[in-house]
């Protein structure tokens, strides 16, 4: 029977981290397809895609993922716990779907998923907690932060988890595995080399953010260090039709 590896991205651009994950994943799973929930041309925080999603897709296409579904809008630009609960949905509703894989800072879904069932069953002490710790003034981050770790009971075991944006995202995943009653097992990659939003490109990895950047910047050599070969000449082709259109 196949497998089948559901992947949530916004690929804005596809890069050699996003190329090792798609395999990385594949591996620990035995996969016979991937599919790519990905956002369009707008991605968190209302952004814009660095490229269109047409060329979004085809990079996914032709790295490995076999099939691409674009993330609605609605989800898309919207919170971790939007933007995730829209893609499960998504993913869950096929009734194909055998694996979810992310990419995290901690890569132990255990651990994970002991922070998405506080969160998603929210029990009477957490609560309490969590309203104590608003009555002094700190943002809702922050204040879940301290009521998790307090309830949780470990500092030494659970620091630090919540100040890892792709743990953040990771728990959200899990919390709507919750709600959606799914199946489907998840599975984390560790992240490599290279932090979420980091500015340094290490090897031949760099975050998408850093990639953004030097993409501005017009430096060629640099980007097809840190791109695979297919993604890098679709952006150039893109960014490069962009200009010429100006």
């Amino acid at each position: 029977m196949n497998r089948v590896l559901g992947i949530i991205a916004e690929y804005n651009p596809f890069h050699n981290g996003h190329l090792y994950h798609i395999n990385e994943s594949k591996k620990a799973v035995n996969a016979d397809y991937t599919i790519a929930i990905i956002s369009g041309n707008f991605v968190q925080r209302g952004d814009t895609s660095l490229i269109d999603k047409w060329s979004k897709a085809e990079m996914a296409l032709k790295n490995g993922v076999d099939l691409v579904i674009e993330l609605p809008l609605l989800y898309s630009i919207s919170s971790a716990e939007n933007f995730a609960e829209g893609s499960i949905k998504i993913l869950n509703s096929l009734n194909i779907v055998d694996y979810l894989s992310f990419g995290s800072e901690l890569c132990d879904v255990n651990i994970l998923n002991e922070f998405a069932n506080v969160l998603y069953y929210e029990p009477k002490e957490f609560v309490s907690i969590l309203n104590h710790e608003l009555s002094k003034g700190f943002s809702f981050p922050k204040a879940r932060e301290n009521a998790l770790l307090l309830y949780l009971n470990d500092i030494r075991k659970y620091a630090n988890i919540l100040s890892s944006p792709n743990n953040i995202l990771a728990i959200e995943y899990l919390k709507a595995l919750k709600k959606f009653k799914s199946p489907i097992v998840p599975v984390s990659i560790y992240r490599k080399k290279v932090d979420y939003n980091s500015t340094k490109v290490v090897d031949n990895f760099a975050s998408a953010t850093a990639i953004r950047k030097i993409a501005m910047t017009n430096d060629v050599w640099s980007l097809r260090q840190v791109m695979p070969k297919s993604s890098f000449d679709i952006m150039y082709d893109c960014l490069r039709s962009r200009k010429s259109s100006c």
